[in-house]
């Protein structure tokens, strides 16, 4: 895996912070034994900025205490200031003193009681009981995406792209993503050359754009400095991050069950990809320190056979779609270039129910019947679309926002939705876990999406430029490399993706993604996924209260006024 620059710290830092990590020298790390609070709130800061979290913990944490601005301190805080300093530095000497946490609460006795339960019952329940933070830090986009992939007992927070600019070189270099393998090839040359062009054209692009945005969106009365400046940052960002390749490195953070570990380390393992079989040597290697016995099996016998199965069925499955849609046009040498974003055919619903109103509605009042379903559902499907349609408003009239989920029947009917969007739109739809999706492999070749603020702003042809270089260059790769050359695919090429979603999830998605802070790329996807819905259950489409189809220019407007006035509050 290539060499990913890992934050430097000073003996006196390390001594700080060493018991709290399994490693200060590596990119992919775990967390030991900090409170649950303290990780939450370290990881919520890691989605927004450029440090890694081990050096957010010495800064927000550590340094505060140890070097407290004491200016103006009456003396009673100046007396608890220097107790809190007093019992930092004895509670870290004694972790080091008494050989750490596994000194200080024994829970290698908790351990050997696991790893015996596992082998005397094979048990994988017990694998849920017990939890760990997993931290990796210079990952490729792909390795992002392939880790998120994985739903059940894994949340993940990624550093943003929306937040954060990536436009820093570090020791002289731009941070993407390397197959040795591949760097090796005949294309390894041309692939850094384009690559190193992307991060290039981003970054002088961003003050022009922001300038741009400053002539166009005015400071508004009341609006703070601070406010108006991380407004018109994420509006840039935004915007911009259509130049990042999918190779581009970033940081995310992940709290899972064992059971849940286990799983992505045994699949990360099969991957055909190097970046994810280098990640999961390294996951099991650091999750080894911290829940051993929930992970070891990734790499017993019992692993093994499952990587084989992993890899045989993927294999297998992909030569035989290799025979579809042959002599058929609408996949490869198609080239698109769409400023405006209006295509609807980027939804297609697929699948719907045709008696999902019946489903829904009888679902609804079978918690509170004595009946079987079979006989609920007759019944409901005997009443008139207005006593149906009464049911379904009595059990939302309550909703006053978003927040007021509906009640649980409303999963009892289903859509699929076929869906085209760059792949920067994907990345944010990607994060809903409450359903079912699956991706097609990262391509140019569905084109590319321009965003109008680049047009707007006459910034658009070098974008254009680039977005068609990359497009030759994957085409010349995807056959001997089709794995690795999707590392080249810029966040602003199109990918094509499924959505298998009941009504409760897609309320949910539809009502959250169309808010006045939602990037205009998914918005518009959720607007089109919803007016898909009503061609088909016009009444259905009637519990979504909250899908916001107005128009915004500035996304982060009035959110950044609420922080303003939070911390407002605060102060």
């Amino acid at each position: 895996m290539n060499k990913f620059p890992v934050e430097k710290f000073t003996k006196e830092e390390a001594r700080y912070i060493s018991p709290f990590f399994t490693n200060l020298d590596k990119n992919i790390f775990a967390a030991k034994y900090l409170p649950s609070e303290v990780l939450g709130a370290l990881a919520s800061r890691y989605s927004r900025s450029t440090k890694g979290v081990r050096r957010l913990f010495f800064d927000e944490y550590i340094k505060p205490i140890l070097e407290p601005n004491l200016e103006g301190a009456d003396a009673k805080s100046q007396k608890e200031a220097e107790t809190m300093k007093r019992e930092l530095i004895a509670f870290v000497d004694f972790l080091h003193t008494h050989g750490g946490w596994e000194a200080v609460v024994n829970s290698k006795r908790a351990r050997n009681f696991f790893a015996r339960w596992l082998a005397a019952y094979g048990d994988d329940s017990i694998a849920q009981m017990a939890g760990a933070h997993l931290f990796l830090e210079g990952v490729s986009q792909i390795a992002t995406k392939t880790l998120e992939d994985f739903r059940i007992g894994f949340a993940p927070l990624e550093k943003s792209t929306r937040y954060v600019a990536f436009d820093t070189k570090v020791l002289g270099k731009w941070q993407y993503f390397v197959d040795p393998n591949f760097a090796k090839s005949v294309y390894g040359a041309e692939y850094l050359r384009l690559s190193n062009m992307l991060f290039r054209r981003y970054s002088e692009s961003i003050e022009p754009l922001s300038k741009y945005l400053r002539r166009k969106f005015k400071q508004e009365e009341g609006q703070s400095d601070r406010a108006y400046r991380e407004t018109l940052n994420a509006k840039a960002y935004d915007v911009l991050r259509a130049y990042l390749p999918a190779g581009t490195l970033t940081n995310v953070g992940f709290f899972g069950v064992g059971q849940a570990f286990e799983y992505v380390i045994t699949k990360c393992l099969a991957s055909p990809l190097y970046e994810i079989r280098e990640i999961g040597k390294a996951a099991q290697r650091e999750m080894m320190q911290v829940i051993p016995s929930m992970v070891e099996r990734a790499t017993s016998e019992r692993g093994k056979v499952y990587q084989k199965y992993v890899a045989r069925t993927e294999k297998a499955l992909e030569e035989l779609a290799g025979g579809l849609g042959k002599g058929q046009a609408f996949a490869s040498g198609i080239q698109t270039i769409r400023p405006g974003l209006s295509d609807e055919n980027d939804v297609e619903l697929v699948e719907w129910d045709q008696d999902a109103e019946d489903r829904i509605v009888a679902s609804l009042l079978y918690k509170y019947s004595t009946l079987s379903y079979s006989q609920i559902k007759s019944e409901v499907s005997k009443m008139k679309p207005n006593q149906k349609l009464s049911v379904l408003k009595k059990a939302i009239a309550g909703r006053g926002v978003r927040q007021h989920r509906l009640v649980r029947a409303f999963e009892n009917t289903y859509y699929k939705f076929d869906l085209i969007a760059n792949f920067g739109c994907y990345r944010d739809l990607h994060r809903h876990r409450m359903l079912t999706q699956e991706r097609q492999r990262l391509t140019t070749e569905l084109g590319f999406d321009v965003p109008p603020d680049l047009v707007s702003a006459k910034l658009a042809k070098p974008y254009i430029d680039a977005a068609s270089k990359i497009d030759k260059f994957y085409r010349k790769v995807k056959k001997r490399y089709p794995d690795a050359a999707q590392y080249t695919v810029m966040m602003g090429h199109k990918i094509r993706w499924y959505q298998w979603e009941n009504l409760r999830e897609l309320t949910w998605e539809a009502e959250l993604r169309t808010g006045p802070q939602g990037h205009p790329d998914y918005r518009r996807i959720e607007h089109l996924k919803v007016e898909a819905v009503k061609k088909v259950h016009h009444t259905l489409v009637s519990v979504l209260k909250f899908v916001d189809f107005n128009k915004y220019d500035l996304a982060r407007r009035e959110s950044e006024m609420r922080i303003d006035r939070k911390l407002a509050a605060i102060k």
